[in-house]
């Protein structure tokens, strides 16, 4: 049982307060329905965050990452941020279908919200790393290897984002270039 379904059974107010800020707020308006299907495309059950199945969380915070409505949005890349890199020590195995739904994140929504989701990629290049695996002492499994190769193949964009005006950005995707490089 993972840390989202121990909450979800807690009946303390502790508990439940913790359930209830884990559930995901529906958006209220319409996201993209191109968006929609890729993201109902993928079957989540196999997969796991930080609090256990990505089953009942995950695909409802990429929708709400493309909610109209900023504190939907801006809640959702917490969530993400929280659910598939922790603390940027860990990842998920939900991080990997999650990656290319954001990086259409990436290149279609506001700054705002590139910087949160570059966070969010900035954890998967930190925990696919060779210092990563070295620090820690870890070999990577088959669905890790898959998300570095992902984001590999993404190197050009991430390159091309390290010179964007916006410094956050730029910071955050130097790091991303960094960590995928080997740079120190």
């Amino acid at each position: 049982m993972g840390l989202f379904d121990f909450f979800k059974k807690t009946t303390d107010n502790t508990g439940s307060n913790l359930a209830a800020s884990l559930i995901p707020k529906t958006c209220p308006i319409e996201i993209p329905a191109d968006i929609e299907n890729e993201i109902d495309k993928i079957n989540w059950t196999g997969y796991h965050t930080a609090y256990g199945s990505a089953t009942n969380t995950i695909p409802f915070y990429l929708k709400n990452l493309f909610c109209a409505d900023n504190k939907i949005s801006m809640d959702a890349t917490h969530q993400l941020w929280c659910s598939l890199c922790h603390q940027h020590v860990y990842i998920s195995t939900a991080a990997l279908p999650s990656y290319d739904i954001l990086k259409i994140g990436l290149t279609k929504l506001d700054n705002k919200l590139r910087i949160e989701i570059l966070d969010i990629i900035r954890g998967f290049s930190t925990c696919t790393s060779d210092k990563y695996y070295t620090a820690t002492n870890h070999t990577p499994a088959d669905w890790e290897r898959a998300l570095k190769q992902k984001l590999l193949a993404d190197l050009k964009l991430f390159q091309k984002l390290t010179n964007h005006p916006n410094s956050e950005i730029s910071a955050f995707a130097t790091d991303i270039v960094d960590d995928l490089t080997n740079a120190d």
